[in-house]
């Protein structure tokens, strides 16, 4: 495993790192003002205005390459990011209904997407799901996050800095699977979208870190291929009493009555 003193020196950033992690910082401010406070539309970008000014283009275009290149960065500039999460300056919002565009917010964003890792093939659209219940229940991704329980993130970085980059996605990703499970799944489409995907990923992860599990995760990756029902555990599906009450939609329903 590489969650020691040595691993956690090896992914602290050289002073020439330090030096351009400090710069793509200072690119992620779109002006000095501050932003402005609660739910409020990104700034325009340059094609929807008429007669962008050149500074402004570069301004904007910048605050995303920067965004996307401090990433490459991984843990290396997590102290950095960290430092400027108070950071009020204007910047772009880097999640959908966002209630802040400060560059503090986009630090927080850009350290919340790497180590919440979710792939690709994880949930669809949407603010809230089915659960095994019959219920919706909100997505865990938009009511919480990994970090609140500790108190917020510079206090969840403290209590974990020991462990590397993948074992921190790990730990967020465990977290995230744990709120999936809790909420279960209306029925075997939803267990391949919202649950298992979660699974391969940490095990992916873990295979990053030197964990024996390989067998595990080529089982896990064909049985979502296959979409092998009979993998499912049965705790996270309806029970079958709660399936059989369930009526079935009708053919052709009768149309209903206006109120």
């Amino acid at each position: 495993m590489l969650g020691s003193t040595g691993a956690a020196q090896q992914e602290a950033a050289t002073e020439a790192q330090k030096k351009e992690i400090l710069q793509l910082i200072e690119d992620l401010a779109l002006s000095e003002k501050k932003a402005p406070e609660g739910m409020v539309l990104p700034p325009d970008p340059p094609e929807l205005i008429d007669n962008v000014s050149d500074a402004y283009r570069k301004k904007y275009e910048g605050c995303h390459a920067a965004f996307k290149k401090l990433s490459t960065y991984k843990k290396a500039a997590f102290p950095f990011l960290l430092e400027h999460l108070d950071d009020e300056r204007q910047s772009l919002a880097f999640r959908n209904h966002s209630l802040s565009q400060s560059v503090g917010a986009a630090c927080f964003w850009n350290i919340y997407y790497q180590l919440q890792d979710r792939p690709q093939n994880y949930s669809s659209y949407g603010w809230s799901r089915e659960g095994r219940d019959g219920k919706q229940h909100p997505k865990p991704c938009w009511v919480g996050t990994p970090f609140d329980d500790a108190g917020g993130l510079t206090e969840w970085m403290k209590q974990n800095q020991q462990l590397s980059y993948p074992e921190m996605q790990i730990k967020c990703l465990e977290w995230l699977l744990e709120k999936e499970k809790t909420i279960g799944a209306a029925d075997a489409a939803s267990y391949f979208e919202n649950i298992l995907p979660l699974e391969i990923r940490i095990l992916e992860r873990k295979v990053e870190t030197g964990a024996e599990v390989k067998e595990d995760l080529a089982r896990l990756r064909s049985a979502l291929s296959q979409k092998n029902e009979a993998m499912i555990p049965a705790a996270l599906l309806p029970s079958k009493n709660s399936r059989d009450a369930k009526p079935a939609p009708e053919k052709n329903p009768p149309p209903k009555r206006a109120p």
